[in-house]
């Protein structure tokens, strides 16, 4: 997966489905799309606060529709929400040429009272 921008109004990616990523019908594995949520939503805080991953307390997805190998996936993450103890965030999975929408994702991360030494450079 490459980052094509992050920031404070959101993340940016692209991948291309490959077969390491595909179920036995060839289209992107669900836990595949459960990972992208989670990578995806946690360096959408990273691009708001670097030195806050948090802690994952709930996750989901839906999956609208088939993204087939071969195919370049556009990755949208952003913060609907940043406190002081939780974050939500939502991402989006669309194939590049269509802008099919493939899955939608919610990630709900919770800080610590530490701020640990993670930062934005050290979790890419």
């Amino acid at each position: 997966m490459e980052v094509t921008a992050i920031g404070p109004e959101g993340v940016a990616c692209s991948l291309v489905v490959s077969r390491a990523l595909t179920n036995n019908y060839s289209t992107l594995h669900g836990g595949a799309i459960a990972t992208i949520v989670d990578v995806v939503g946690t360096l959408a805080i990273l691009g708001r606060d670097p030195l806050r991953p948090g802690i994952s307390v709930e996750m989901n997805q839906s999956f609208c529709s088939a993204a087939a190998e071969g195919d370049r996936l556009e990755i949208h993450g952003s913060v609907l929400r940043l406190g002081k103890t939780l974050a939500f965030t939502e991402v989006t999975i669309r194939t590049g040429a269509a802008a099919k929408l493939v899955a939608t994702g919610r990630h709900t991360k919770m800080f610590t009272a530490a701020r640990g030494p993670s930062s934005l450079e050290t979790f890419c």
